[in-house]
């Protein structure tokens, strides 16, 4: 499952576009808004708009897409979008939001039209939204039993560089890595500890301790980080990840503090079971003593009675 987000100005354009004839267009939900037509639903955006005319990118656009052989039905897709919103932390029902889908293409696709204008006049957030959607997708397709959409992509990467010369294929296999590792460092360290271990060698040279300049080895082929793109230069690295250190390292403190409740419920669970088992066997061994304790009464035969008998005498019972 893929989630590409793009954040715009005009509802009129996007809703055009979406109503396209040549994309045989089916609405499947509408949230606060008409579905009839593509003026109708841009109008009803636009008057919730006015609630914060300041907001000039009020327009949240989600184009979702499903590898081709995933066959979902209209209620799958409808329910997948939903539970999209949900991981964005966009409230489905207290903004508009309508939900078109294409079938012009070979694999499934959808359109998600959101008002950035929630209902009470709030700016529904757009910080991060790429890696939101990403992490969210991510979530949908073990949640929902779903191909993964990240897996097909390495499959067909890994595929094309199969049939790449061997420097080509080593520079999207560094590409890949770099775009995997790159957003979960918080130092360049870090960063070169996790291209190593998918292989790739990492030299990296500094400059007053910042780093300037970066050579990544693959396969025997040395490819500097601008030959992999601009943003991969030693300088671009080292301002990626200072930019993001704050963000990734709240990230972590969170997961920890989760993991940390989670294991902390679990010890509450388990010290409580002790407890139940624990008060059991003392009541058990209790119930022993004062079972062993008791004093043990026997029955003392009574001496016999005489009886008289008539001829004189007596004789015992």
């Amino acid at each position: 499952m893929i989630g590409k987000v793009k954040i715009g100005k005009s509802f009129g354009g996007i809703c055009r576009y979406v109503f396209g004839e040549d994309k045989q267009a089916e609405v499947l939900a509408a949230e606060g808004v008409r579905g009839t037509s593509a003026e109708g639903m841009a109008a009803d955006f636009n008057a919730q708009r006015e609630l914060r005319p300041e907001l000039g990118r009020a327009v949240m656009h989600v184009a979702l897409a499903w590898p081709p052989g995933e066959e979902l039905s209209n209620e799958q897709v409808t329910a997948l979008a939903r539970a999209y919103l949900q991981e964005m932390k966009v409230d489905a029902d207290n903004t508009q939001w309508a939900l078109v889908r294409h079938k012009d293409q070979a694999h499934p696709h959808a359109h998600l039209i959101v008002n950035r204008v929630d209902n009470d006049g709030a700016t529904v957030s757009d910080q991060h939204n790429y890696r939101h959607s990403a992490e969210a997708c991510r979530k949908l397709e073990k949640q929902y039993g779903l191909v993964s959409a990240q897996q097909v992509s390495q499959d067909k990467r890994r595929a094309v560089r199969e049939a790449l010369p061997a420097r080509a294929a080593a520079k999207l296999y560094v590409q890949d890595a770099l775009s995997r590792h790159l957003p979960h460092a918080t130092s360049a360290e870090e960063l070169s500890a996790a291209m190593q271990r998918d292989g790739v060698g990492v030299q990296a040279t500094y400059q007053k301790g910042k780093l300037q300049a970066v050579v990544f080895e693959y396969e025997g082929q040395h490819l500097k980080g601008s030959e992999l793109g601009r943003g991969y230069s030693g300088n671009h690295l080292a301002q990626t990840i200072e930019a993001q250190r704050e963000q990734v390292q709240q990230q972590r403190a969170e997961l920890g503090a989760a993991g940390q409740q989670y294991g902390q419920h679990r010890l509450d669970l388990d010290l409580e079971a002790f407890g139940r088992e624990y008060a059991q066997q003392q009541a058990a061994e209790k119930a022993q003593k004062q079972a062993q304790g008791r004093p043990i009464i026997q029955q003392i035969p009574k001496p016999p009675r005489p009886t008289i008998q008539r001829g004189g005498g007596y004789e015992m019972d």
